[in-house]
């Protein structure tokens, strides 16, 4: 099967490399193409559009809603027939509005958004929410497969919403546990004693141990950048005058203190507002 990758960043490369070593054609697109050079497998193209042209799946993972927008604008004059996988982060509200698009041009269009960290995809660990309609979803099933297991979802809306709930529930317990951390060494506690009984809750924060004993934000596999993007993504999706969020709205606004400091780091790098 012949497979198209929209965005090489760091969940992109590793699509790309799963989807190598078993044995798919692959074709990369990516604005800046040395990154695309530097994943090292398929097919790297100038064109955007020239990966649509000779793809049966396309897939795109993106940075967020302006990005998607941007790339599709490039890349529909030239569909025909493929099935797009939309897995960036990007909200419902995108979905709505890309499907009309895509499918006036004779293609489908499924959301898969990622709940994995990047290694966990390349070693075929991943999981990935579905939406969209069952010949579509059929259709990709064995490109998803192989990358990990997955969750049918049913709409696009929901499978967005899922994987918003998914990020925001990790930037909080990311949060508190910074909030935590911090107060429980200064109240005589060592960061490694304040840090084990935050594991006993959340024992994925194991991955990024380094930041809250106060070392480096590392490694590198979720920006603080991209998690605020997700958190008013979540906030504009769910949130209203109906229905206020405090506590996710002190979260977002726990990451908007050191987003122009930090916004590069690992989301551990919540820590610095209290250094």
């Amino acid at each position: 099967m012949k497979v198209g990758i929209l965005g090489t960043g760091k969940m992109g490369a590793a699509i790309a490399r799963r989807l190598s070593q078993q044995g798919f054609d692959l074709r990369l697109w990516n604005r800046t193409r040395s990154r695309a050079d530097a994943v090292g497998v398929g097919t790297v193209v100038d064109e955007a559009a020239q990966v649509v042209a000779g793809s049966e799946v396309i897939l795109s993972i993106l940075t967020g809603p302006a990005a998607v927008h941007a790339v599709y604008d490039l890349v529909l004059p030239a569909a025909s027939g493929q099935v797009f996988v939309e897995m960036s982060t990007a909200g419902p509200a995108l979905l709505d509005e890309l499907e009309p698009k895509v499918t006036a041009r004779g293609s489908s269009l499924v959301s898969s958004p990622v709940v994995a960290a990047p290694p966990a995809v390349e070693r075929g660990e991943g999981f990935f929410l579905l939406g969209g309609s069952e010949v579509a979803i059929e259709r990709i099933r064995p490109i998803i497969a192989s990358m990990g297991s997955f969750q049918v979802a049913g709409s696009h809306r929901k499978a967005a919403n899922m994987k918003l709930l998914n990020n925001s529930m990790l930037a909080t317990n990311l949060a508190i546990a910074a909030e935590l951390v911090t107060a429980g060494v200064r109240s005589g506690l060592s960061p490694e004693e304040a840090f084990g009984f935050m594991k006993r809750h959340a024992p994925y924060l194991e991955n990024r141990k380094s930041g809250y004993l106060g070392g480096p934000h590392e490694p590198l596999t979720f920006s603080l950048k991209d998690m605020l993007k997700d958190l008013d993504l979540t906030l504009e999706s769910l949130a209203g005058p109906g229905f206020p969020m405090p506590l996710l709205e002190a979260v977002r606004a726990a990451f908007a203190e050191v987003v122009v400091e930090h916004g590069e780091k690992e989301v551990s790098a919540v820590l610095e507002r209290y250094r």
